[in-house]
Order: C-alpha cells, then sequence, then structure tokens
C-alpha cells in the first residue's frame, strides 16, 4: 500500500488576522510559503536523524531494499511500507502541519505588531496640526504652496512681477485663517494642509488653494538692503498697513546697528540710514505747505472757468472718449517738437493729443506743428520756462504741478487719458493697446509703464509717472484730486512720481483702485531703464534694428535735456532740425510771418532720422565705437 499523494489532500486551513491592505495580504502569503518550506525541510532532516539514532522506521531515509529514499519516492508511494509505518508516517504528517501552522501564526502576528507600530508613528505624525489649535485658530489653520509666477498669472494683482522660477521667490505661500477655507476637493491636500504629515508644505494650483477662500489679503514682501529681516503676523482687529520696525536711530538717521532697539521707523527708510519720506515742515518762509496752500488757492479760484474753456476743446480733441495729455515749457520745447515730428513722419494721426504749455512760445510752437493746445495762464504763467537742468531741481519741481493739473482737468470732464513726458517716441499707436477691450488691462483703471526701479521710494509699484493711461471714473477722479492736495509733498520730496507711488498704494487699500504697472522686461514699452541697463544689451541690440514689438520709447533715466537729445540722435530717433531747437517761432519764421496750422512741420521736421554718434558706451543705431564713453570704464556698446 503506498501512502496517498500529498496533493490529494485538502489544504490546511490557516487563520490570518485581517489585513488592511492589499500589499499586506501578499506579504502574508509570501510569509507562509516560506514558513512551509522551512519547516518541511527541518522536519524531514529531523526525521532522518531520528531514524538512525533511535531506529525508528517511519521515516526512514536510509537504504531500502538497497535502494536510496526520497521524500519524493515516499510521497508517491514508490518504496513499500507496512501496516505500521503508514499509521506512523500519517500522524507524523499531521504532527508537520499543526506545527507549520502554529509557526505561520506566530510570524504573522510578528508582522502584525511591527506594521502596526509603524501605523501608529504614521498616524501620530500625520495627526499632528501645523498650528496649535488653541492659541492660533483664529488666524492661522493650514498652510499651502503655490508658485508664484502661477498665482499671479491666475489673478493679476496688477503690481510688477519678477519672475519667480528658478529663484528663492518661486513659491507662494497661502495661510488660511479659518478651517472652512482650507481645500476640499482634493482631500489629502486638505489633510495636509492642516496637518504635518512630514512631507513639508503642499504645494498645489491657485485654483485649487482658494477655492474655498471667502476674501484674500495679499502681502507683497522682500528684503530691501538684504538685511536680517523678519516678518510678524499677529492676530488682531484687522490692519491693511504693514508696520516696519529697525534697529536705528530715527533722530540721527543711522544706519541698521546690531546693539540699538528695534524702533518703529517709515517705510521708507533706508538700511543706510536714510528717509525717503518726511513730513513737509510747516514754519518758514520758503514753507511747501504755505506755498501748496497758495498754489492750491489759485486752483479753487478758477477751475469752473478753466473746465469750462476746456469743454469745446476736449470734445473736438476727443477719440474714443479719450485724449493724449502733454505738458510742456521753453525749456523742454525741443523734446515736444521731436515728438510731434517723428510721429507725423511716421504717419500717426496726432488729431487727439492736446497739449498744456506753460509760457506762450510753447504754446506757439506746438500750434505751428499741428497739436492743439490749451493755455492755463492762472495757474501755470506763473511757472518757470526754462529747462530743469537735473532731476528735482526748482524747475523740475514746478512742471511737476503742472502734470498734475493738465491729467485732472480732462478726468474732472468724463475723458480717459494718456499722459506721457515729451522725451517719447511713437513706434506704434500706443492708444490702440490701451483700447483693446479684448486685453487683461482694460480691466484697471489706471496703467502704467514700469519705471525700472526697485527703490524703496517707488515701492510697491515703482510705476513711471512720465507715461501712463487713466479711465475716468470716481477712483481716478478722486486719485488725482489727492495728487494735488498733496503737492506740499510734491515740493518737499522733489518727486512727483514718489508721491504718486504712495497715493496708489493707498487708494488701492482704500478705495479699490485697480492699478497695473506692466512687466518691466516687456518689449513693448521699453525707456531709461533698457538703454542703461547692460542686463538689456541683447534687447537693445534688437530695438536698434526694429525687431522688437515697442509701441513706444521713452527716453527716461537720463539727467537733463541735452543729453536726451544726443541719445535720441544716437538711437535714430531724432527728426528736429538744428535750426529749430530751442528758438521761438519768430525766430524760425521771421517776425512778419503768420503762424498757421503746421507752419512748423516743413522747416523743422526732418524727413529721415538725424543720426550721430557721441558716446560708445550707449545704444546705438549704427556703431559708435570710436566715440569716448559717457561712462567711467564702460564698455562698448557694439
Amino acid at each position: 500500500m503506498s501512502l496517498p499523494l500529498r496533493s490529494s489532500r485538502p489544504p490546511p486551513r490557516i487563520s490570518r488576522p485581517p489585513s488592511r491592505r492589499s500589499g499586506d495580504a501578499y506579504f502574508s502569503t509570501i510569509i507562509t510559503v516560506a514558513v512551509k518550506v522551512t519547516f518541511l525541510l527541518l522536519l524531514c532532516g529531523s526525521s532522518y536523524l531520528a531514524g538512525s539514532l533511535l531506529g525508528h522506521r517511519s521515516l526512514d531515509l536510509t537504504l531500502i531494499h538497497g535502494e536510496s529514499m526520497s521524500v519524493g519516492r515516499m510521497i508517491h508511494g514508490d518504496t513499500p511500507l507496512s501496516r505500521k509505518d503508514v499509521d506512523v508516517a500519517v500522524d507524523c504528517e499531521e504532527a508537520e502541519e499543526q506545527l507549520i501552522q502554529f509557526h505561520v501564526k506566530q510570524e504573522l502576528e510578528k508582522h502584525e505588531k511591527q506594521r502596526g507600530a509603524e501605523s501608529s508613528k504614521s498616524t501620530s505624525a500625520s495627526e499632528t496640526r501645523r498650528f496649535p489649535p488653541k492659541t492660533m485658530d483664529k488666524f492661522a489653520n493650514g498652510l499651502a504652496r503655490v508658485k508664484k509666477d502661477e498665482i499671479n498669472e491666475f489673478f493679476d494683482f496688477g503690481n510688477p512681477m519678477t519672475r519667480g522660477e528658478g529663484t528663492g521667490e518661486e513659491d507662494a505661500i497661502i495661510l488660511y485663517g479659518n478651517k472652512k477655507a482650507l481645500p476640499s476637493t482634493d482631500k489629502f491636500l486638505a489633510h495636509s494642509t492642516e496637518y504635518d504629515d512630514g512631507k513639508g508644505i503642499p504645494l498645489t494650483d491657485p485654483k485649487t488653494a482658494t477655492e474655498n477662500c471667502d476674501a484674500m489679503n495679499v502681502i507683497f514682501t522682500s528684503n530691501p538692503g538684504n538685511t536680517r529681516q523678519c516678518t510678524a503676523i499677529i492676530g488682531n482687529f484687522e490692519s491693511y498697513h504693514i508696520q516696519r520696525w529697525m534697529r536705528v536711530d530715527t533722530i540721527k538717521s543711522t544706519p541698521i546697528k546690531a546693539d540699538l532697539p528695534l524702533t518703529h521707523v517709515s517705510r521708507g527708510y533706508a538700511s543706510r540710514g536714510k528717509a525717503n519720506f518726511y513730513a513737509p515742515p510747516f514754519d518758514g518762509k520758503l514753507s511747501p505747505v504755505k506755498r501748496h496752500w497758495k498754489m492750491l488757492r489759485t486752483f479753487l479760484q478758477n477751475v469752473d472757468s478753466v473746465l469750462d474753456d476746456l469743454t469745446p476743446i476736449l470734445k473736438k480733441v476727443a477719440r474714443n472718449n479719450a485724449v493724449v495729455i502733454l505738458t510742456c515749457n521753453m525749456g523742454q520745447s525741443a523734446l515736444l517738437m521731436n515728438f510731434a515730428c517723428s510721429a507725423r513722419r511716421r504717419g500717426f494721426d496726432l488729431g487727439s493729443v492736446l497739449v498744456f504749455p506753460t509760457d506762450i512760445e510753447t504754446k506757439e510752437l506746438a500750434e505751428g506743428l499741428g497739436l492743439a493746445t490749451y493755455y492755463d495762464e492762472k495757474n501755470m504763467g506763473p511757472l518757470p520756462s526754462g529747462e530743469a537742468r537735473r532731476y528735482g531741481d526748482k524747475n523740475f519741481r514746478a512742471m511737476m504741478y503742472a502734470k498734475v493739473l493738465c491729467v485732472l482737468y480732462p478726468l474732472m470732464l468724463g475723458y480717459d487719458i494718456l499722459f506721457q513726458d515729451v522725451d517719447i517716441v511713437w513706434l506704434r499707436d500706443p492708444m490702440e493697446f490701451f483700447h483693446n477691450e479684448s486685453s487683461k488691462v482694460s480691466n484697471f483703471d489706471v496703467t502704467f509703464q514700469h519705471d525700472g526701479s526697485n527703490s524703496v521710494r517707488y515701492a510697491p509699484y515703482s510705476a513711471n509717472s512720465g507715461f501712463y493711461y487713466a479711465r475716468a471714473n470716481k477712483r481716478t477722479q478722486y486719485l488725482f484730486t489727492s495728487l494735488l492736495y498733496h503737492s506740499d509733498l510734491i515740493i518737499n520730496w522733489d518727486s512727483h512720481q514718489q508721491v504718486l507711488v504712495q497715493l496708489l498704494a493707498e487708494h488701492s487699500s482704500l478705495f479699490g483702485l485697480n492699478v497695473k504697472v506692466l512687466d518691466r522686461d516687456t518689449e513693448m514699452f521699453p525707456g531709461g531703464y533698457h538703454f542703461h541697463s547692460h542686463k538689456k544689451h541683447d534687447f537693445m541690440k534688437h530695438f536698434t534694428k526694429r525687431e522688437t514689438e515697442s509701441y513706444i520709447f521713452h527716453m527716461s533715466w537720463t539727467e537733463n535735456k541735452d543729453n536726451k537729445l544726443l541719445f535720441l540722435r544716437q538711437l535714430g530717433e531724432w527728426y528736429v532740425t538744428d535750426k529749430c531747437i530751442g528758438k521761438s517761432v519768430a525766430d524760425i519764421l521771421g517776425g512778419g510771418s503768420s503762424l498757421e496750422n503746421t507752419a512748423l512741420v516743413q522747416p523743422c521736421c526732418a524727413m529721415e532720422p538725424i543720426f550721430s554718434c557721441h558716446y560708445r558706451d550707449k545704444p546705438s543705431k549704427l556703431p559708435c565705437i570710436s566715440s569716448d564713453p559717457i561712462d567711467k570704464n564702460a564698455r562698448s556698446f557694439w
């Protein structure tokens, strides 16, 4: 009689603890097979030893009838055994099965304990809240990251943004002030924003991150001066302003000193020890406040008559309810003439341009070039006619007041305005850009060219006050009314731009003014930053070859009119003949000639740009390598 085949017996039922995951079940199967094989080999080996030492025949694997005995042969019944041998073998087999089940159970229990410990550790970590609920749940309940470039693209906050990708500012942080504001469509993300799962702050897209935010406070921050800066966020009565504290002595205007205590400072206080924002003095003969009151009194006494005068002029000049506004005195008249001459030679319609001259001579020059004018003699007549020799001098400051009034008047009458300085040339009609209703720019109240400077003086917008578009509404009307009311700061700070930028920030926060500053690196509206910056060398090479999509070029960042003229000539953007530069109409046409519309176009506007080299280190249409540099030790542009 042979032993029954092992395969004919039903497999033993081994009880296993219920597995948590399919991975555990697979692992248990592997353990079961391994343990069975191991113990089968051990059991067979132990039976062989027992048979040899004690003389048992049950599983004697020695030679029987002169042949080698194997387990396989025994199982398949190739060796005849006695009845007693069979019974003993069966008992051994059952004992073997029970022993296997016992050891398998032990191994599985050991495995489950290990898995349970790991799971408990993981669960404990994932249940640790990022912010302690008892002390911070009124303002901090979760945290997430989004890409800076993506959130700016999604919302278009209006502020000029440097690219975040590949920098230490690549990610932005969203702090959730209420548990209900946490993302909910992605359950894993929702858990990770609230609890520390050991994987850092979760990263998601702006839409998901803000899907449950009923309101969102946006804070833009940097580290001016690269100081050891900290930021404190304090749960309290809501504030829309940021306090700045520094280790300085504000009385002595010291730079940062580590041994000084933190003290409250102006947001314009620079780390090197200079305060950029300071209140104008009331006392003194030349008090900015009293000078401002005098000018404001003149404005208030005459504003109604000025608006009456302007109404028919604006009605005639406006295109699509918008006008292009410039203001100029005799000292800057050559730049005004270059704008008009270059625009005419390129075929642009200047019918929507309105010039606010501050003297009769400039009024006649503008009209001789076919431009509409309005001379506000009572408010602008007292202003100086000489050119500004440098940024911030008295003539420069005086013309800043004219920049305020010439914008305010049309806005008060309900007209959109494109304001521009006279040191600009048109390459494409910029009105087309601002009147494109499909553009995101159409959603903003005011849109500015980027100044190029990231100085704290111009934070947070760095808006260039020499080229911007304003849509007439109550927010923009009050913005420029407020700028008029703050003319004492213009006098005190020597800058119209600096005051305007601070009012943009305040009115954006207070009244919801929608402010947009165009990207500094855009090729559509280049200016002095591009001209003078080595970082923009390649762009300016393309610009001189007319290989860009630029609408304008603004010769800003230049100390005085003389240098502006030379730079524009070198760029191939100068169109005014020498005999008309700095001359009055009488000087150009003769005292007995009558001034007719466009009478100055023929004698003053060259058919082709007038080119000449002046500085080899500045951009030029043609190589100027034989010229001296204007900046010491500067390398040649070509």
